[in-house]
C-alpha cells in the first residue's frame, strides 16, 4: 500500500512468518521513521519524481536509532537526508537529535549505485538466516551476532520494490560495504557511531 491512504512502511508478506512478523516491524521499524520525518518508500507513488529512491534505518539496541535516505532524480542529480533520533536504544524513537540534508555529488552517486547492485538486493531473502545452530556443507556451525543491530534496507526503482531486515550483517560483506558507504554520505552523524561490524 503506498502513502496515500495510511503509513505503512513494512510489507505485509514475504517474511517467514507473515502473520505477526509484518505487524510486529511496521509498529518497530514505523515508529522510528515516522518520528524521523521519513515518508513511506512502496510503490512508484512514493517515487514523487525521483528515479530511486534507497534508505536504510539502523537501529541499534543501545544507541538511538538513524536513517540516511538518497532520492535520485531523473536528471540523474541526487540528494541525501539523514536523521539521528535521541529516544532508548532503537526501541523508543524519542525526536530528531540531528539532521543533515545535502546535494550529493555524481561520483556520491555512482559509488552508491555501485554498491546497491553488488549488494544484489533483488536476490536476497528479506530476511537474513536466524541465528542459532544450522548445518553449512556438513559441518556444524553455531552462529550468534553480538551487536544487536538491526539493519533495515529499502530501495525503489524501475516499479520495482527491494525491502531487506538484517540483525547481523558479519557474513554479507556486501551489505557492510553498503552499509559503510552510505554511512559516509553523512560523517558528521558518525561521531558516536560505528560502521558496520
Amino acid at each position: 500500500m503506498g502513502s496515500c491512504a495510511t503509513t505503512d512502511y513494512v510489507p505485509d508478506t514475504g517474511w517467514r512468518d507473515n502473520d505477526w512478523t509484518s505487524v510486529f516491524y511496521e509498529n518497530w521499524f514505523g515508529r522510528q521513521l515516522r518520528a524521523m520525518g521519513e515518508p513511506p518508500i512502496v510503490d512508484d507513488s512514493d517515487l514523487a519524481g525521483h528515479q530511486s529512491r534507497f534508505r536504510l534505518l539502523i537501529l541499534p539496541s543501545f544507541r538511538p536509532a538513524s536513517a540516511y535516505r538518497v532520492d535520485q532524480n531523473i536528471d540523474g542529480t541526487g540528494s541525501l537526508r539523514a536523521v539521528v533520533l535521541d529516544g532508548a536504544g532503537g526501541y523508543e524513537p524519542g525526536n530528531i537529535a540531528q539532521s543533515v540534508s545535502r546535494t550529493l555529488d555524481p561520483e556520491e552517486l555512482d559509488q552508491l549505485e555501485s554498491v546497491i547492485s553488488e549488494a544484489s538486493l533483488d536476490f536476497l531473502p528479506r530476511e537474513g538466516e536466524p541465528e542459532g545452530v544450522r548445518e553449512i556443507d556438513g559441518e556444524t556451525v553455531i552462529r550468534i551476532c553480538m551487536d544487536g543491530t538491526t539493519y533495515v534496507f529499502e530501495y525503489l526503482a524501475n516499479g520495482r520494490r527491494h525491502y531487506l531486515e538484517r540483525s547481523c550483517i558479519i557474513e554479507e560483506n556486501a551489505l557492510r560495504d553498503l552499509v559503510d558507504v552510505t554511512t559516509a554520505l553523512a560523517p558528521s552523524l558518525l561521531d558516536d557511531r560505528e560502521t558496520a561490524e
